[in-house]
Parts: C-alpha cells; sequence; structure tokens
C-alpha cells in the first residue's frame, strides 16, 4: 500500500474528505477528523474549503475527477486573487489578449494535476493552445479536460474584481462535469450532467424569463476590433435595445455570463458576432454544464440547436463544444428563440 507521504496533496484530501465505501465505522471515524484538519488547514492558508462541492461530487459518477477540479478552481482562485493587478504580455500586436504569468502558473498547475491523476486523459488549455496558433482537435473516445485558468483577464490585468477558473470534462465528445469558481466572491459553481448544479451549494435554476422586456440580457465584445466586427456589434446591440430590453450588460467574462444565466441574475448571454468575439471551448465548456441543468437553453446563432434542458427528448442534438463560438443562451425557450432570429436578423442587415 502506498502511504500518505507519497500521495500528491489533491489525493491526499480526496481520500480524506471522501472514505471509502466499504471502510469500517472506526476508519472512517477516524476519516472524518484527519478531513477537518485538511479543511483547516485551506482556511489557514486563505482558502475556504467548501466542502459542500465535494460531498456533492461524491453523489456523482465523476467523484474522483468533481473532487480533483474542484480544488484546483480553489487553488487557482486564491492566485488570481494574491495577484491581482500583475504584469501582463499580449498575445496579439494589437496588445488586445492579454496573458499573464498567473494565467499560465494557473494553467500549468492544473494540467500537472490533471495528468497526474489521469494520465489517461487529454488535456485542452487556453494558454497551450494560444502558444500552439491553434485548438487541439477533440477526440472523442478521449475523456478530455478543457481549461480556462482566468476567465476575464482584461478585468485581471486592470483589477476589476471579477474574473473565474473554469474547468471542464468531456466524456464521448460532450461536456458532462463544470466547475466555475469566481475567488472575487467566493462563488464556486459546480454541474454535473443529470445531477443539477449549484452556488456555494444552493441547486441553481434559471429565471425562467420569456419577455425581453423583463429580461437582463449580458453580452461580450471580446477582442474585436474590425470595421465589419464593430458594425454588426453595433446592429446586435442596436436591435436588442430597440426591442425594449430592460437591461443590457457586458462583465467581461464569457464565463461568469452564462453562469450568471443559470443562477438567474441574467435572463440571457449572447456573443460572437464575428471573429474575434466568439468564445472558445474553454469558455463554454464547464459553465455549459451548469447552465444546462439549472434549465438554460442553449441556440446558435446560425440556428442549429446546440443544447436543451435535461428533461428535452433524447433525439436533440448534443452540444458541439468545439464548435460553438456564435450562441445565445436564456432562462426559457421562448426568449432563447425571440434573441436568436433578432440577432439573425440584425447581423444579416448589417452584411447587406
Amino acid at each position: 500500500k502506498r502511504g500518505a507521504a507519497h500521495l500528491c496533496a489533491f489525493e491526499q484530501m480526496r481520500l480524506m474528505l471522501i472514505p471509502p465505501v466499504s471502510a469500517s465505522a472506526g476508519i472512517a471515524v477516524a476519516t472524518a477528523a484527519v478531513a477537518t484538519g485538511v479543511l483547516a488547514g485551506l482556511v489557514l492558508h486563505g482558502i475556504r474549503p467548501h466542502a459542500w462541492a465535494y460531498r456533492r461530487a461524491a453523489e456523482t459518477p465523476f467523484r474522483r475527477e468533481a473532487s480533483l477540479a474542484i480544488w484546483l478552481a480553489l487553488r487557482c482562485g486564491k492566485a488570481i486573487v494574491d495577484n491581482a493587478g500583475a504584469r501582463v504580455q499580449w498575445k496579439d500586436a494589437d496588445g488586445i489578449d492579454p496573458c499573464t504569468a498567473t494565467d499560465e502558473a494557473n494553467e500549468a498547475l492544473v494540467c500537472k494535476e490533471l495528468a497526474r491523476a489521469f494520465p489517461r486523459h487529454a488535456i485542452i488549455g487556453e494558454e497551450a493552445s494560444a502558444k500552439a496558433g491553434r485548438v487541439p482537435a477533440l477526440d472523442e473516445r478521449t475523456p478530455t479536460w478543457i481549461v480556462d485558468p482566468i476567465d476575464g483577464t482584461q478585468n485581471f490585468v486592470h483589477g476589476l474584481p471579477l474574473s473565474a477558473v473554469s474547468i471542464g470534462l468531456c466524456v464521448d465528445g460532450a461536456p458532462v462535469l463544470g466547475v466555475v469558481y469566481c475567488p472575487h466572491l467566493d462563488e464556486l459553481f459546480f454541474g454535473v450532467a443529470g445531477h443539477g448544479s449549484f452556488l456555494n451549494g444552493k441547486r441553481l435554476s434559471a429565471d425562467g424569463v420569456e419577455a425581453l422586456s423583463q429580461a437582463m440580457v449580458i453580452t461580450d465584445v471580446g477582442y474585436e476590433r474590425s470595421k465589419v466586427g464593430v458594425r454588426r456589434l453595433g446592429a446586435a446591440y442596436t436591435a436588442v435595445l430597440d426591442e425594449g430590453v430592460r437591461a443590457l450588460r457586458v462583465i467581461g467574462s464569457s464565463v461568469l455570463s452564462a453562469c450568471w444565466v443559470a443562477c438567474g441574475r441574467a435572463s440571457a448571454f449572447y456573443c460572437g458576432m464575428h471573429e474575434r468575439d466568439c468564445p472558445k471551448p474553454w469558455d463554454w465548456c464547464a459553465a455549459y454544464v451548469i447552465a444546462r441543468e439549472a434549465g438554460v437553453h442553449f441556440l446558435r446563432l446560425d440556428g442549429a440547436t446546440l443544447a436543451t434542458t435535461p428533461d428535452a427528448a433524447a433525439t436533440a442534438a448534443p452540444f458541439a463544444v468545439m464548435d460553438c463560438g456564435s450562441a445565445c443562451c436564456a432562462g426559457s425557450s421562448k426568449l432563447a428563440d425571440l434573441l436568436q432570429a433578432l440577432i439573425c436578423s440584425s447581423l444579416a442587415n448589417a452584411d447587406e
């Protein structure tokens, strides 16, 4: 048997927090006592442990995967808070798309621990993809992690307290697990396909708003600065405002935007008007699971259905995580359909 000293930090914590089902009563009591010490240690290091999430993880088929993702998200979240306003490098010649040492360190930590715990899994990370100049293809035969070490890096660089860590898992080509942590608000979103989604222990449910006049809608501009792109962005804004939307907001994080629809802070989110404002797989993967489990409807802005609520027909098309840049999501199917038609029409007119 391996001694605890030979286990990575996560494995020690996982074994302490989640005793084997076959453990005797005495071992279970001892394990619970040690778990209390581990949680206290996290608090001493400035990380609230969110023990509720590990308990929820234990109720799902992805117990080990979810527990590791939760632990990593909390660790990375602390790094975000500790390094707010960090020095920045730029991924592009325009000086618009940032990368910081914290992005790189967070992704390195996540990839290292995921590879150690699940050596047969693949990993797609934002920073590694940026350096390679391409997003790797998703092999549906291999469980694949999709990671955004800091979503909302512009906010992070400028000291705006609104960014998040996003860790998602795809199995058979479909997202099944999502963990999103916003350390500034100490909010942990967690969802597993078929097992619901939660925010700090509370089960999530979308607001169900059907009319734009009652809707808080979030959008994003990304890094789009071309004349064509700006015209398309403006056309979509104008269409939504002309339709009488109650409020239109940009928060600077696609991941949190979708999660906020899941928890009812917003009624809808849309993005992807042109090439450089389109979210990537790491923007959608984890948040999609969380939002879908809360009853959020996803539609592509080209008209193809990306996702449905959990009680939808089994024949519904699966979410295409690697091809989902231009999309909208809403807490009701009626609002999703309305936004899709409104935005697609506005973009067609802008291109004439």
